[in-house]
This record gives C-alpha cells, sequence and structure tokens, in this order.
C-alpha cells in the first residue's frame, strides 16, 4: 500500500515539474528582454487588416502572384530563403519595389533546434546578405522554418522573429478550391495567415479569395504594418503572430 500510494506521489511530481518547466519555457518566449526595441511609426492600418505572409520562395510561382497583388493594391510579407533568393534575385527586387516587405526565412530552411546558436546565426545571417545585396535594406524580421525555434535561441539570436495565427496548410498537395476555403474560413481582423508562394494552387486560391475579402472591407497589409498599427514597439527575441484593431501585438 505504501509503495502504490508514494508511486501516485512520484507521479503527480513528475507532472508538476514537466508543467512548471512548460510554463517557464512558454513565459520566456513572451517577456521582452528589456534591450532593443523596434519602432516603426503608427502604421495606417484600418479596423479590418489582414496579413498574407508567404514561406520558401521565391518560386516560380511567385511572379504570378505579384501581377494579381499589384491589380488588388495588396500588399504582403515574404519570407524567403537565401539559397533560392540567389537564384531569382529579379523576382525579390521586383517584390521590394512593388512595396512588400521581405523577410528572412534563414540560407538552406534547416530546423534551427537541431543547430547550435552559432549555426542558427549563421544561417540568418548568410540570408540577410543576401537579402541586403539584392535589395540594398538588411531585413529586420525572421521566420523560422517550421516555426521552430527553442526559448533559448529566441533569447541569443538578437533578432525580430514572426511566427503566424493561421496556417493554411497549403504545402500539402491541396486543390485550389480547399486552399480558397481555407484562407475564406481563416481570414478574420489582426491574422497573421502562413501560405507558400511555391504552390501553384495557392497562388490561384489567394487571388480568388484577395478580392472578395476586400469587398467584406478587409485590407491586406505587410506583418510589420499590422504590429505596429496600435503604435506598439517590437521587442527582440519574441515570435509575434498576432495583432487585433487597438490591441497590442500577441506573441507566444
Amino acid at each position: 500500500m505504501k509503495k502504490k500510494k508514494k508511486r501516485i506521489i512520484d507521479r503527480e511530481f513528475v507532472v508538476l515539474v514537466v508543467a512548471f518547466v512548460f510554463i517557464l519555457t512558454a513565459m520566456s518566449r513572451c517577456i521582452p528582454d528589456g534591450t532593443a526595441r523596434l519602432s516603426l511609426g503608427h502604421s495606417n492600418v484600418g479596423e479590418k487588416a489582414i496579413s498574407l505572409t508567404f514561406d520558401d520562395g521565391p518560386s516560380g510561382y511567385t511572379e504570378k502572384l505579384l501581377d494579381g497583388l499589384s491589380e488588388y493594391d495588396a500588399k504582403v510579407t515574404f519570407f524567403v530563403i537565401g539559397s533560392k533568393a540567389e537564384k531569382n534575385p529579379e523576382t525579390v527586387q521586383r517584390a521590394f519595389d512593388e512595396g512588400h516587405l521581405i523577410g528572412n526565412h534563414t540560407y538552406t530552411h534547416p530546423r534551427l533546434t537541431l543547430k547550435s546558436v552559432d549555426g542558427a546565426k549563421e544561417e540568418i545571417t548568410q540570408c540577410s546578405d543576401v537579402i541586403k545585396n539584392i535589395t540594398g535594406v538588411k531585413p529586420f524580421f525572421v521566420r523560422a522554418p517550421y516555426g521552430d525555434v527553442s526559448a533559448y535561441q529566441l533569447k541569443k539570436l538578437n533578432t525580430f522573429f514572426i511566427s503566424w495565427s493561421a496556417n493554411i496548410y497549403d504545402w500539402d498537395e491541396d486543390s485550389e478550391d480547399e486552399i480558397y476555403e481555407r484562407i475564406m474560413k481563416k481570414a478574420d481582423d489582426g491574422e497573421i495567415i502562413l501560405l507558400h508562394d511555391t504552390n501553384e494552387a495557392t497562388v490561384n486560391a489567394v487571388l480568388r479569395a484577395i478580392p472578395e475579402l476586400q469587398e467584406q472591407g478587409y485590407e491586406f497589409v505587410r506583418v510589420d504594418d499590422l504590429l505596429t498599427r496600435n503604435g506598439d514597439k517590437l521587442a527582440k527575441g519574441i515570435p509575434y503572430r498576432k495583432c487585433e484593431f487597438e490591441k497590442s501585438p500577441f506573441a507566444f
């Protein structure tokens, strides 16, 4: 009887320790480190705004996407892979020239949690150098491949991270109609939507959804404009994922 009771107590202790570690890790992702803040000013964004973000490009479909974005006067954010940007500098330059935000998605798209801090830093730095060589501007924002970055890395990498609030799962070879339906279902004020301009069905679905959502009063803005819409300054080491009108940016 005593052994059984002891096993129960031991189990409860393990659960408490795991819960404490989880809470501590979550908090460490969200507490500003008290150092640098990025102030972009109070961006002119209305009450119904969405940020479409495109990972893993540029690709052969990005130019078609840019054509449609220009037609609808919509602004988005591209988190580009450095090795692909090197091979498609004209596409990156065009996106930059047309007012879209170019973000850093590392140079080779590794899982950062499998790398040391120095290894992760090298991936980010190499991608930033490629983007700066093309556009003349060093990117402020990083999105970790797979959204996978440890709490320790967040504190040590000294950069601004962007996550997402809505994942469309468009990389899974789904049809244009399925992707379109998911976009329409997830669309809401303050959302940061994860998409991929490496998928033709995604590009077609996005260009169907944008005019319909614009008719509903939504505007499509860069992620930096969305996150500073309420006058907030952004902190390093925090993976931002959403920003509703008249609310502070939400992170986790």
